[in-house]
């Protein structure tokens, strides 16, 4: 029975909620009416705006949560209530505790009995007497229990229970103390999280994002935070937590979408799954597919740009003093320094432009002494001419003299400016493909890296690629450093923090973009799966050598062990497949917590036919059962389409997911095995299990495919194939 001082308790916060919300909307329309400056407005405006709507969340389930806890200083007990936001009475008392708060960690962290946390004060410790967890919906109190710890209680077992969607958003609730070390982690160092299947990675990143916008918003606003996601698809799942957890404003992309936004040319992109389908598949040089990819991604063709910079600079500076006349302004080294100076935190444009900018600066300020001092000079030469020459003759080189140096003189008069874009006449740079195009035909400049039938694969690629003005996805590190290198930063981006998931599946360069964009503290958090690694050809393979080469081992490294997603059973059945590889230097395979499910069955039909009829059976009993989100997974997108136009005259409510695919809809969905990752579904049906064989790409993917299921996989196969 739920004690009645519990429900006092909701319903006189709930009642604080009102006022709140009453006040705020005062401020709110006050501030519109009034004459302040316009960029205050906007900024309060944002405040008041996101208050509201979290106030407005809050109405309906003010805390999830409570902790009794009493500082070793203390004499009281403090009773702290935990929700999503921070409310406060009319006196400024705190009424209910954000979650992100210092004190809130003990409620992620503390078993009951001695417990710290850490605040801007120093380590707070005390005695945690109780914690207790709320299930309160529509503003009335159902129910609450207490608990000890977060991990396997009866509590987690229920939030584990709920369906996808419902889970994702509630998962605040149940954040285990490794997610919670990893949320709070101070922004100084990289981050990178080594996290197993359904242990979290996503959730954390997105709480992570919430907690630092929270702990740092007098320093730094929302959008200047950015995560970087594998697909439009996986964006759209998630689209709605970061709101919900009181955030907005932060930029949310895929790789391919940031490198457009910020590279200053118009192409397409080749599909990435294109790639990885002619690798599936075997169609094409698979061999030199891979090792075009590996190259394109790796530090190796960032050092083969940085060589071709080097030889631009050095045709391109000028080779010779700044002088007017016979008059030296700079000499050459003068010149060279100056501008090597500014390019080591500029682009080679904004470096050029500092250096015009001096030169002028320099011609200006001694304009009148060049002057005065061409004019000596002119004057000198004009009295030594010889006075016994005909008089034709003197006026001829009279003439010439003036000639020498009335350019110069009428351009000073001017101030200088011509002089300098004279001197500076060689110093040209192009768009960024027209740059590309000589790196990539540049063979001299290939053959100190790779092989030549690489190289001559490299080029064919491109020359068949650019004439539809398209680039490989792998072109996007390299034409993005281009862009930076040689022109900087488009859009004046300015990030403090990049989250980036799925990150096994970035290579090197990709990662050394990012970490120069936030290069003053290389503030990042990545998190990513080695068992994931489809792309692990061209992608992350050790994280420890990620730390060395990128980040000069500053990046401390977290491990999620612990899978939350799926059942006993079906964790087991993925470790199985996973547990195969060969190479299993840097797997790590996932400790399933303590709940069982159904088994996971294995059908076997005897034809294609067939294999149809049990999929047919299976989606009506799970749509029997009340279950909604269904995902059946193929092996690539062609067995997708010719699936779903067989099953779709069916007339269900079916979804076909591909790389265009940018809303989440729930329900019935067909979806290649490459683009699951990252997402969870009720319910897995693996179709036609016999495409899968036994090389590293193909066993990925099926644990990819089997790891997606939270409650039921189920697994077709026909009997007359061989298969994994």
């Amino acid at each position: 029975m739920v004690d009645k001082e519990e429900i006092k308790r909701v319903s006189d916060t709930i009642e604080i909620v009102k006022n709140n919300i009453e006040e705020y909307e005062i401020l709110y329309s006050n501030l519109l009416k009034g004459n302040a400056d316009e960029q205050y407005i906007q900024n309060i405006s944002k405040e008041y705006s996101n208050k509201l709507k979290n106030l407005n969340k809050a109405l309906s389930v003010p805390y999830f949560a409570r902790i009794d806890f009493k500082e070793n200083k203390q004499n009281n007990i403090q009773k702290i209530y935990i929700g999503k936001t921070g409310i406060f009475n009319n006196d400024y008392e705190v009424v209910v505790t954000d979650w992100r708060a210092p004190i809130s960690s003990i409620y992620y962290d503390g078993q009951l009995g001695k417990a710290k946390y850490e605040c801007p004060d120093g380590i707070i410790e005390g005695n945690l007497s109780k914690k207790r967890v709320y299930t309160i919906e529509n503003s009335i109190l159902k129910d609450y229990q207490d608990i000890d710890i977060t991990t396997n209680d009866e509590f987690l077992q229920e939030c584990l229970t709920e369906n996808s969607e419902a889970r994702l958003k509630n998962i605040i609730s149940t954040i285990q103390s490794e997610q919670n070390k990893i949320i709070r982690a101070k922004m100084s160092n990289p981050l990178i999280v080594q996290g197993v299947a359904g242990s979290g990675k996503t959730t954390v990143a997105l709480h992570r994002i919430a907690y630092l916008v929270y702990t740092y918003e007098k320093e730094f606003n929302p959008d200047e935070f950015l995560i970087i996601a594998p697909n439009k698809f996986f964006l759209d799942y998630i689209s709605n937590v970061l709101p919900d957890l009181g955030v907005d404003y932060v930029r949310q992309q895929t790789f391919e979408e940031f490198m457009l936004e910020n590279i200053n040319e118009d192409f397409e992109i080749k599909p990435i799954n294109e790639e990885l389908s002619n690798i599936v598949n075997q169609n094409g040089k698979i061999d030199l597919i891979k090792k075009s990819a590996n190259f394109k991604s790796s530090l190796k063709y960032k050092e083969l740009i940085d060589d071709f910079i080097n030889e631009f600079l050095q045709n391109s500076l000028p080779k010779e003093d700044f002088k007017v006349s016979d008059i030296v302004v700079f000499n050459n080294d003068e010149v060279i320094d100056m501008f090597m100076n500014y390019f080591k935190n500029n682009s080679i444009n904004e470096s050029k432009k500092m250096l015009t900018a001096i030169l002028q600066k320099r011609i200006s300020n001694i304009a009148d002494e060049l002057i005065d001092k061409l004019s000596k000079q002119r004057k000198k030469k004009l009295d030594n001419i010889d006075k016994d020459l005909s008089e034709d003759k003197i006026r001829e080189i009279r003439l010439d003299i003036f000639k020498e140096t009335e350019y110069e003189m009428q351009q000073l008069f001017k101030g200088g400016k011509k002089l300098v874009l004279d001197y500076l006449k060689n110093f040209k740079i192009e768009k960024v493909l027209p740059i590309y195009k000589k790196i990539i035909t540049d063979q001299i400049l290939f053959d100190k890296y790779v092989e030549s039938e690489l190289y001559e694969y490299i080029l064919g690629k491109y020359k068949e690629n650019i004439k539809n003005k398209k680039v490989e996805y792998e072109d996007l590190a390299p034409l993005f450093y281009i862009q930076n290198k040689f022109w900087g930063n488009i859009n004046n981006i300015k990030l403090e923090h990049i989250v980036i998931d799925e990150a096994q599946d970035l290579g090197e360069f990709q990662f050394y973009n990012f970490k120069e964009l936030v290069k003053h503290n290389m503030s990042m958090t990545i998190l990513g799966d080695i068992s994931q690694g489809i792309y692990s050809y061209k992608g992350t393979n050790d994280w420890n050598k990620l730390n060395q080469t990128i980040f000069n081992n500053k990046a401390s490294i977290e491990y999620l062990e612990e899978s939350y997603r799926t059942s006993i059973e079906i964790m087991n059945e993925a470790n199985e497949i996973i547990d195969r590889l060969s190479n299993k230097e840097n797997i790590i395979l996932a400790k399933p917590i303590e709940r069982h499910g159904k088994e996971v069955r294995h059908f076997t039909a005897k034809t294609i036919e067939e294999q149809i009829d049990i999929l047919y059976k299976l989606i009506d009993e799970q749509l029997k059962d009340g279950n909604i989100n269904i995902a059946i997974i193929t092996k690539d997108f062609n067995e997708s389409i010719e699936l779903y136009n067989k099953i779709n005259k069916k007339l269900y409510d079916i979804q076909l997911i591909s790389e265009d695919v940018s809303k989440y809809k729930g329900g019935i969905n067909i979806i290649p095995s490459y683009l699951s990752k990252g997402l969870e579904f009720d319910n897995v049906i693996i179709y036609n299990i016999n495409k899968y064989n036994e090389e590293v790409l193909d066993t990925k993917l099926l644990y990819i495919a089997c790891t997606r299921a939270m409650h039921t996989l189920d697994i077709i196969k026909v009997k007359t194939n061989s298969c994994i």
